[in-house]
């Protein structure tokens, strides 16, 4: 019995954690979605952004990366991002409604 509980707890442990090849590839993802972030943002709305978080979808269920973060020096600004990590488009961001009036953008 003891044996069994061993075997449950090794499999779960190896089970959750991630390979070398898939840690890199995430940050593969990650670094370079982030620089696509933050272009749409400059080019898009002439802000400056900083990404706080993220979260990968597994490919079996969407290419995506959600990004977020906060305006550049107004941290109480929040900013999202998701972007298609097949394609490095921008699907969709959120910021402030205000900055949406500033810049003369519809929603997105």
């Amino acid at each position: 019995m003891l044996l069994l509980i061993f075997l449950s707890i090794l499999i779960l442990i190896v089970g959750g954690c991630k390979s070398k090849e898939e840690l890199k590839r995430e940050e593969e993802i990650r670094a370079r979605a982030e620089q696509v972030g933050l272009k749409h943002f400059k080019d898009t709305y002439n802000l400056d952004v900083v990404f706080t978080g993220y979260k990968i979808l597994p490919l079996y269920v969407n290419s995506t990366i959600f990004l977020k973060g906060y305006i550049a020096e107004e941290e109480e600004k929040k900013v999202d991002v998701s972007i298609d990590y097949m394609t490095y488009e921008v699907t969709s961001a959120g910021l402030p409604e205000e900055y949406f009036e500033s810049t003369g953008n519809e929603k997105e």
